[in-house]
């Protein structure tokens, strides 16, 4: 783990935040002088910390108001066929997130789709038919909580 202080973690807080806020306003929010504050979010950066910015989006207000995760069994579980059947679900417009687990399911994809019509398509002729997938079990995502603020974890 890279070295990260306690001013460190404030300005980490404070983009989480808001990332749009200017240098000025951050260096205010966490007392430090501008230049400071820009160096040390440089640093950040740099190390790795800080790996990008983004906007939040609505995915009622694009047409998306139905989540789903599905829990993929795949057989033979090679790499190749892992490989594949995660770059083929990563592809789908509908795709949210793919996280490779173990033990009894291999994958799990989060997904957003328009209604359930769509979900049913998406998985039952797009999802189960990508070779290697022999199984799929598929839940409704009723509330989606994310934690958008990160510090590091005390050891």
């Amino acid at each position: 783990m890279t070295d990260v202080d306690r001013t460190d973690i404030r300005i980490l807080a404070a983009l989480q935040s808001d990332a749009r806020q200017t240098n000025r306003a951050l260096a205010g929010t966490v007392g430090l002088a501008p230049s400071t504050t820009l160096d040390r979010v440089r640093s950040l950066e740099e190390r790795g910390v800080i790996t990008g910015y983004h906007a939040t989006t609505d995915l009622n207000a694009l047409g998306r108001p139905i989540q789903a995760m599905v829990a993929i069994r795949l057989r033979p579980k090679t790499a190749a066929i892992v490989d594949q059947v995660v770059e083929r679900l990563w592809s789908l417009p509908e795709t949210l997130a793919v996280f490779m687990l173990s033990g009894i399911d291999d994958i799990l994809v989060h997904l957003s789709v328009s209604d359930t019509e769509a979900l049913r398509h998406l998985v039952l002729d797009r999802i189960s038919s990508i070779e290697g997938v022999v199984d799929e079990r598929t839940s409704l995502v009723f509330e989606h909580r994310r934690r958008t603020v990160l510090e590091p974890l005390d050891s």
